[in-house]
Order: structure tokens, then C-alpha cells, then sequence
């Protein structure tokens, strides 16, 4: 099982306490009160505290809602980005020392995120140093003011979130939410470092998307290919793949090359709509894949997606590249092909297995 902890560099104990609700804070009280320095526990009492409530309080990811166009004022979002933090002491008061920060999200558009917190409630005196110029965190607040172009949070929390896989043993690897290709096993034998020639690149271009997808599982081993229709969640659903020595339940969706160019979140429907697709499929690995360059701002979607508190997830990005590596494996992508010629030679479904 994978859960979330949170360490906190900023909390705001009282409105934590009045989001986990009497009863999980009262909890979370009585266990500091029993450490040997309550006062300063609590804040690390109450970081695990929200951990194991996330799911429940329905925290949403912040990319999600801008994507889906599913975000009003006054509700608790998560976000993890490169925030730039900036100590105000123009604007020191007594007992308030402001810290602005600001991070550009990219959903298909970019929106710039905004916001300030008061420096004295920090979680320890060495967390300051972690609030300060360019650094990536966690953060959960509470939309006060929408734009299109602006998000302004009010804090609740900052710091690190991580997630840990109890079925793991002590000492093994840590988890995370990004697999790559190099960790299915059914991939093995494929070697990610080589390089892919300029004609091995633009013959990726010309090979149909369903003789990939139908090439992906014979690689796999799934013997059950669907027909593609307008209201697929996904291209291919399959519970073979293997990704780190485990068998896991895996959703793709594959583009090819009617989209022959970079791959920006507008590329993937209305609203970025076949990411939200993707991951509505009972599926413990989502993988997109496409003929071309993948831009960070879909790895950033995905990744948002795959961290959502209420159901986190692994995903894996396979660009043109690794497509370009995996095809040359099955022997389907001659070398020094002009892409006319890799066209007409494409091979046919029937020819794959």
C-alpha cells in the first residue's frame, strides 16, 4: 500500500486543526502532549496527522482543477512546484514576518501561482532556510483570489511530501510516482542509452498508431487488443506488465503520427480531457505514449494527476525516442529508411504476431 507523508517546513496549526476536525486534532494533541517537547512536536504531530487525512478531506491537485476548469475561491487544492520564496521585511509586524512566493503552473496555458505566509510559524528555527529563493515544495492553501491568469493561495502547509510503499522492505528502493521504461521488465532487453538516428526518428513518424499499439503487446504479452472507439478511456488495458519485479494493472493511450509534432497539453483533447480520461481507469500504471517529443508540461500534468491525495499512482512517459528504441527491438523499424518508404512498409496488424 501507498501512503503520503508530509514534513513541514511552514504549518498553520490553527488551520490545520480546523480542517482535520476536532477529533483527528484532538489526536493529534494527545500524542505531542506525550512527546518530550510538545510544543515543538506538534507541528510534525500534526504534518502526519493531515498525511493520513488527504485522501478523505478530498484535496485535489491544483493542475488537475485548472485543467478540468474545476476551481473556485475558497477551496483547499495541493500543489508541488518550483516555488521562488521572498522575505517582505518592509511589511514586518509584530509576530508577522511575510514570505511571498510565486510558481508558474502550466496547463496547457500558464498561470502564474501567488501567495503569502508569515514566516514566524514555521515549523522549526533550521525550516526558514528551506523557505527561501528557488526551491520545489508542497504546498496545500486555500484559494483566495481566481483568474485566468492568476491563482492566489492562502497557506496551510509547506514542505517535502513523499510517498512510502509499506510492501516494500526496509532498505529497498524508494517509490515513486515516475516509472521509466527501463523498469518494465518486459523492456528488458532494450537498451534505453542508444541513440536513435535522424532516419529511425522520422520512421517513428510513419508507422500507424495501432501497429504501435498492437507492437507494445506483443511485447507485453497481452493477447487482448480492443478496437479503438470515440469513448475509450484508454488504447490498451492490460494486468501483465511488470515494473520493478511487480505485476501491475497498466492503462495506455497512444499517439501517433496524426499529431507528428511536440506534444503540449492542447495536443490531448479539450481541456487536456484524455489525461482526465486516462486516469479514471482502475489501473495502477497510466502510460501515454506518442510518435514525437512529450513537452514537460504533460510530464507536469501526468505527474499532478498521478499525485493526487485521494488516489495516488505511477505513470511512465514513453516520447518518440524510447518508442523509436522499443520498435527497432521488435525488428519493425529498419534503419536508414526514408519515411515514405517506412510508410508503405508499416507492417500490418496481422503481421505482428
Amino acid at each position: 500500500m501507498t501512503r503520503i507523508a508530509l514534513e513541514p517546513y511552514f504549518l498553520h496549526q490553527d488551520q490545520v486543526q480546523s480542517l482535520l476536525g476536532e477529533q483527528r486534532a484532538e489526536s493529534a494533541r494527545a500524542r505531542a502532549a506525550r512527546r518530550s517537547e510538545p510544543e515543538a512536536a506538534l507541528p510534525y504531530v500534526l504534518a502526519t496527522e493531515l498525511a493520513e487525512a488527504l485522501s478523505s478531506l478530498g484535496v485535489e491537485e491544483l493542475a488537475r482543477c485548472v485543467l478540468q476548469q474545476d476551481l473556485r475561491t475558497g477551496q483547499v487544492v495541493g500543489t508541488e512546484l518550483e516555488f521562488a520564496f521572498q522575505r517582505d521585511r518592509d511589511r514586518d509586524a509584530p509576530g508577522f514576518k511575510p514570505v511571498s512566493f510565486t510558481a508558474v503552473l502550466d496547463a496547457g496555458e500558464p498561470v502564474r501561482v501567488t501567495g503569502t505566509f508569515n514566516s514566524a510559524r514555521t515549523a522549526s528555527s533550521s525550516a526558514t532556510g528551506s523557505l527561501a529563493g528557488n526551491r520545489r515544495a508542497y504546498l496545500i492553501g486555500t484559494v483566495t483570489n481566481l483568474s485566468a491568469a492568476q491563482i492566489e493561495l492562502r497557506p496551510v502547509f509547506i514542505g517535502i511530501r513523499s510517498f512510502v510503499d509499506d510492501r516494500l522492505v526496509a532498505g529497498g528502493p524508494a517509490p515513486r510516482a515516475r516509472v521509466y521504461p527501463g523498469d518494465i521488465g518486459q523492456f528488458s532487453g532494450i537498451d534505453f542509452a542508444s541513440p536513435l538516428t535522424k532516419a529511425e526518428g522520422e520512421a517513428v513518424l510513419g508507422v500507424p498508431e495501432d501497429a504501435v499499439k498492437l507492437a507494445f503487446a506483443r511485447l507485453i504479452g497481452e493477447s487482448y487488443v480492443p478496437k479503438d472507439w470515440g469513448g475509450e478511456r484508454s488504447d490498451l488495458y492490460t494486468s501483465r506488465v511488470f515494473a520493478h519485479g511487480r505485476q501491475v494493472s497498466a492503462a495506455w493511450l497512444f499517439k501517433g503520427p496524426g499529431y507528428p509534432r511536440a506534444m503540449d497539453v492542447k495536443a490531448l483533447g479539450k481541456n487536456g480531457d484524455q489525461i482526465d480520461r486516462l486516469f479514471t481507469e482502475p489501473a495502477e500504471l497510466l502510460v501515454l505514449q506518442h510518435c514525437h517529443q512529450i513537452k514537460p508540461s504533460v510530464v507536469g500534468m501526468m505527474d499532478a494527476y498521478a499525485h493526487d491525495a485521494r488516489r495516488p499512482r505511477s505513470y511512465m512517459i514513453i516520447d518518440g525516442a524510447d518508442t523509436g528504441r522499443i520498435l527497432r527491438s521488435l525488428g519493425l523499424l529498419p534503419a536508414g529508411l526514408p519515411l515514405q518508404n517506412q510508410r508503405s512498409e508499416a507492417p500490418r496488424q496481422t503481421e505482428l504476431f
